[in-house]
C-alpha cells in the first residue's frame, strides 16, 4: 500500500472511479448498449430478410422471363400455324374463284357462240326471205313482159313442183 502511496494513488478514490466505472458499464449497458445490439440484430434480420426476398424475387423473375419466354414462343408457333392455315386456306380460295371465272367465261363464249349462231341463221334466213321475195317479184315482172297468161301458167305449175326440191 505504501507503494501505491508512494505513487500517487489513493484506494479510496480508485475504489470509487472502478465502482462509477462498473456502474457507468452496466447503466450504458442495460440502457444503451443492449438496445443498440437489439436495433443492430433487427437491422441485420432486416437486411437479411430483404436478401432473401431480393433473391426470391430474382428467382421469380427468371422464372417469370423463362415462362415468357415459352409463352411467346408457343404464340409464335400458333401463329405460324395459324398463317400457314390462312395462306393455304387463301391459296384454295384463289384456285376456285379462277375456276369459277374460267367456267363463267367458258358459259359466256359459248352463249355468245351460240347467239352468233342464232342470230347468223336469222340473218341467213332474212337474207333467203328478201331473196326468194325479190326472185319471185322479178319473175312476176319478167313473166308477165316475156309471157303470156298460158305461158305463166305452165311455167308457174313447173316451178311450183321443182321448187320444193331446190330449197331442201
Amino acid at each position: 500500500m505504501e507503494l501505491l502511496a508512494k505513487l500517487g494513488i489513493n484506494w479510496s478514490l480508485l475504489l470509487a472511479q472502478v465502482l462509477n466505472f462498473v456502474l457507468v458499464l452496466g447503466v450504458l449497458s442495460i440502457f444503451v448498449y443492449k438496445p443498440l445490439l437489439e436495433l443492430l440484430d433487427a437491422r441485420r434480420e432486416k437486411i437479411a430478410k430483404a436478401m432473401e426476398d431480393a433473391k426470391r424475387v430474382d428467382a421469380q423473375n427468371r422464372e417469370m422471363e423463362a415462362f415468357r419466354g415459352q409463352q411467346l414462343q408457343r404464340i409464335d408457333q400458333e401463329c405460324g400455324l395459324l398463317l400457314e392455315k390462312t395462306k393455304s386456306h387463301a391459296e384454295a380460295l384463289e384456285q376456285e374463284i379462277l375456276q369459277k371465272a374460267r367456267e363463267e367465261a367458258r358459259a359466256i363464249v359459248d352463249r355468245g357462240k351460240q347467239q352468233l349462231l342464232e342470230e347468223r341463221a336469222r340473218a341467213l334466213q332474212d337474207v333467203h326471205d328478201v331473196v326468194a321475195k325479190g326472185i319471185v317479184t322479178l319473175t312476176e315482172q319478167i313473166l308477165q313482159r316475156e309471157f303470156s297468161a298460158a305461158d305463166q301458167t305452165k311455167l308457174l305449175s313447173t316451178l311450183a313442183g321443182r321448187i320444193p326440191t331446190l330449197l331442201q
